[in-house]
């Protein structure tokens, strides 16, 4: 039992990494373009391009953690984004930053791929399901403390202090991994990672059905998220006044609040609901959650507590997606977690990427743009998912 907590501590740390290097950071994006003397849409740029190397990069740790085991990658991962944390930190204009975001992308995959491989070498099915949900619970506390964290550094000292903080997590969680984590996979072997492998691999990946529609899925769902995650800041700093601290601290409450509530739910109900049903569920409030956003933007304008209403709504709904697509996707591939986790992960942070590359050429001083995207994806998402992945889910 011991060895599970650490175990669990370690995963912890490691998974909230990736996303909280992305969450510090939103708060500063109009102070960096002002400092760097650049656009905000260029600096939503610093943040696709970012995404665009935690997807990437994740179709070879992926892989590599099936041929040599899950310690060494991560190791790797975050020896390499400590440097392009290091790289922003310094960076003397925004080419330089872009340059140190898409490294840093680079290394952050390693933990965005194997956090969950991780976990299904130690859990299967609707317990998957069921003890993903209240680790994402644990998660969800921690990343929405990012963007209070990224306002205050912002505020008080400057952009680059987020760099500064970042660099230092990655230290800590480098090593929890050298001297706390014991390695979890039992099925690794070097054959894995010869190229023959690899392809076939994949191949077989993405002619399941239900690999396909579930990542399809959860690509769409995740999108509409970072759409909001890269327009947000610009929308309630720059357009309504907020502060980089009372951002995050907005941030904060409509995340946590719905995120910890929404776990609660999951984790308890899914065993007697079944993971299709709690999905439904999520997407039904997800698109509840926008066209409450595009119709109270349209009666009363743009307005703070309708945003703030709609987001939490949202939250609440995509928490329902994110334990339950992770569960369906890995339970039938137990050997070749590696080879999932990355193709998954990697699809759904593409999503993402896709989506604030989007935003960056669309509006942000009126939240009907974001609305309409947001519902088109989440529309799209459950409809591949019920057309898809339904038909041979058993």
């Amino acid at each position: 039992m011991g060895s599970h907590k650490l175990l669990f501590f370690v995963v912890i740390l490691v998974a909230c990494l990736t996303n909280f290097a992305t969450d510090i950071y939103t708060p500063a994006i109009p102070n960096i373009a002002v400092s760097l003397n650049t656009s905000i849409h260029i600096v939503q740029w610093s943040m696709a391009l970012y995404m665009l190397g935690v997807a990437a990069s994740q179709l070879i740790y992926g892989p590599l953690s099936d041929g040599i085991g899950r310690k060494p990658p991560l190791i790797f991962g975050l020896v390499i984004m400590l440097m392009g944390s290091i790289i922003c930190m310094l960076a003397p204009n925004i080419n330089i930053l872009i340059l140190g975001r898409l490294i840093q992308g680079c290394g952050a995959g390693s933990c965005a791929a194997l956090w969950r491989s991780v976990f299904r070498d130690v859990f299967s099915g609707e317990e998957l399901a069921k003890y993903g949900s209240y680790f994402s619970t644990l998660i969800m506390f921690v990343l929405p403390a990012a963007p209070i964290v990224g306002g205050y550094l912002t505020h008080y000292i400057g952009f680059r202090a987020n760099f500064v903080f970042i660099s230092l997590y990655t230290i800590i969680a480098l090593g929890a991994i050298i001297y706390g984590f014991k390695e979890t996979s039992i099925h690794h072997h070097k054959a894995k990672f010869r190229l023959a492998y690899i392809l076939n691999t994949y191949a077989k990946l993405l002619t399941n059905p239900i690999f396909i529609g579930t990542t399809l899925a959860s690509f769409l769902s995740y999108g509409a998220l970072f759409a909001w995650i890269t327009t947000g800041p610009a929308l309630l700093i720059q357009q309504l006044k907020l502060t980089p601290v009372s951002f995050g601290w907005v941030s904060f409450l409509t995340a946590g609040l719905a995120y910890g509530l929404a776990g609660q739910i999951n984790g308890r109900l899914v065993s007697h609901c079944g993971m299709v049903k709690m999905m439904r569920i999520g997407w039904s409030n997800m698109i509840i959650a926008i066209l409450l956003l595009l119709i109270g933007t349209l009666l009363v304008g743009t307005n703070l507590y309708v945003i703030i209403l709609s987001i939490i709504l949202f939250y609440f709904g995509s928490t329902f997606i994110w334990s339950n697509a992770n569960a369906i996707v890995f339970t039938p591939f137990a050997e070749i977690a590696g080879f999932v986790g990355a193709l998954y992960s990697f699809s759904q942070i593409c999503g993402g990427a896709v989506c604030a590359a989007i935003m960056t050429h669309l509006s942000y001083t009126c939240p009907i743009p974001l609305g309409i995207l947001m519902l088109g994806a989440s529309i799209l998402a459950w409809l591949s998912f019920e057309l898809i992945t339904i038909p041979h889910f058993k």
